[in-house]
C-alpha cells in the first residue's frame, strides 16, 4: 500500500521558535505519523488518529522518537575525508589538508563516489536538508546534484568560486565562475527539490571582479542563495583587511559586491563588530553557527599555545 502509520513519541515544529517561543513545538508522548505516497497526511496523538485510519498498516516503535529530518546550514561535501585533520589554524589547515583533498574532485568518478558516501552519511545521521559546498570543479557540483536528485532530497549547493590565493588546480576566474554557475543554475535550480547557492569560498580567495560576478548572478535570479564564510579566524580577518583596504570591515567586502540579502548565509561569524551585526540585521542576512568547527579551532589554538609555553619554560 502507499499509506502507512508509524506510532512512537512524536515531536515537530509548527512555527518559528524565535517568534512564538515554546508554542512552536508540539510533542506527543504517544504519537502517530501517517504517510501517504511519501507525504505526511496526519500527525498527532495515536488516541485521536488511530480511529481515523483503521485499515492502515501500523508500525510501532517502543522507546523511540519520531522527528523531522535535521537541517545542516553549512557543510562541505569534499571535506569528508579530512574531518578533524589537525592544523594549527584555519589557513594552515586549508593548505595542508583541504586544498589537496579538493583537487581530487577534478575526477568525475571520484566526485560521484564522494557524493554518494556523503549523502549516505547525512541520511544516517538524520539530516535530510543541507546547504553544501562543492569544489571549484563544475563536475563536483554536477555529481552532488545528480546524487541528491536520485534520492529526492532537499539540498542547496553550488560550485565554489576561487580565482586567487589557492593552488592553481583549484582556480577558476571571474568569467568561468559566472558561466559555470549560470549553467548549473539553469540545469539544477528548482529541479525536483534542489536549489542553487552562489558559493564564493571566502573573500581572500575571490578577486573583486569575481565577487561582482557573484552579485550579478544573485541579481539575475532572485531566489538563489548565497553561501560563503565570514570571520572564522582572526588571522583570516587581518588578511581580508590587507586584501580589501577600502572596506570598513570583513562583511563590508561582501556588501560592496551586492551579496547581502535575505537568502545569504555566512558561515561562522565568530568575531563580528557591532557594525557587522547591524548590517546583517538590516539586510536580513543569516549566520550559520558551526559549533563543531568553532570548538575544533579553539582546541587547536590552545594546543599551539601550550606547546609554545612548554618550549619557553
Amino acid at each position: 500500500m502507499t499509506i502507512a502509520a508509524h506510532r512512537a513519541a512524536l515531536v515537530h515544529f509548527v512555527a518559528d521558535p524565535s517568534v512564538v517561543g515554546d508554542e512552536a513545538c508540539e510533542y506527543f508522548e504517544d504519537g502517530l505519523l501517517v504517510v501517504e505516497k511519501g507525504r505526511v497526511v496526519a500527525a498527532g496523538t495515536a488516541e485521536k488518529l488511530l480511529p481515523q485510519f483503521p485499515d492502515v498498516p501500523l508500525s510501532e516503535y517502543a522507546n523511540s522518537l519520531i522527528a523531522p529530518g535535521f537541517v545542516n546550514t553549512h557543510i562541505h561535501f569534499p571535506q569528508t575525508d579530512v574531518v578533524a585533520a589537525y592544523g594549527a589554524d584555519l589557513l594552515e589547515w586549508l593548505e595542508k589538508h583541504t586544498f589537496p583533498a579538493e583537487e581530487c574532485f577534478a575526477d568525475v568518478g571520484y566526485a560521484e563516489e564522494a557524493a554518494a558516501f556523503f549523502l549516505d552519511s547525512l541520511m544516517a545521521a538524520g539530516t535530510t536538508t543541507a546547504l553544501v559546498f562543492a569544489t571549484v570543479h563544475r563536475q563536483s557540483a554536477e555529481a552532488f546534484f545528480a546524487e541528491a536528485a536520485s534520492r529526492n532530497l532537499r539540498m542547496l549547493a553550488g560550485k565554489v568560486l576561487m580565482d586567487r590565493n589557492a593552488p592553481p588546480a583549484l582556480l577558476d576566474d571571474a568569467d568561468s565562475a559566472y558561466t559555470d554557475s549560470r549553467a548549473l543554475i539553469e540545469k539544477w535550480h528548482g529541479h525536483k527539490r534542489l536549489g542553487y547557492a552562489v558559493t564564493p569560498r571566502f573573500a581572500p580567495t575571490s578577486s573583486s571582479a569575481q565577487l561582482a560576478a557573484a552579485g550579478k548572478l544573485l541579481r539575475e535570479c532572485s531566489d538563489l542563495h548565497l553561501h560563503t564564510h565570514l570571520s572564522e579566524n582572526r588571522r583570516e580577518i587581518e588578511w581580508v583587511k590587507a586584501l580589501f583596504p577600502d572596506a570598513a570591515h570583513y562583511l563590508d567586502v561582501y556588501d560592496r559586491h551586492g551579496l547581502l540579502r535575505r537568502r545569504s548565509v555566512f558561515a561562522h561569524g565568530v568575531h563580528l563588530t557591532d557594525g557587522e551585526w547591524r548590517r546583517l540585521a538590516e539586510t536580513e542576512s543569516s549566520l550559520a553557527h558551526c559549533p563543531m568547527s568553532n570548538a575544533f579551532w579553539a582546541a587547536a589554538y590552545l594546543i599551539l599555545v601550550n606547546q609554545k609555553n612548554a618550549a619557553c619554560a
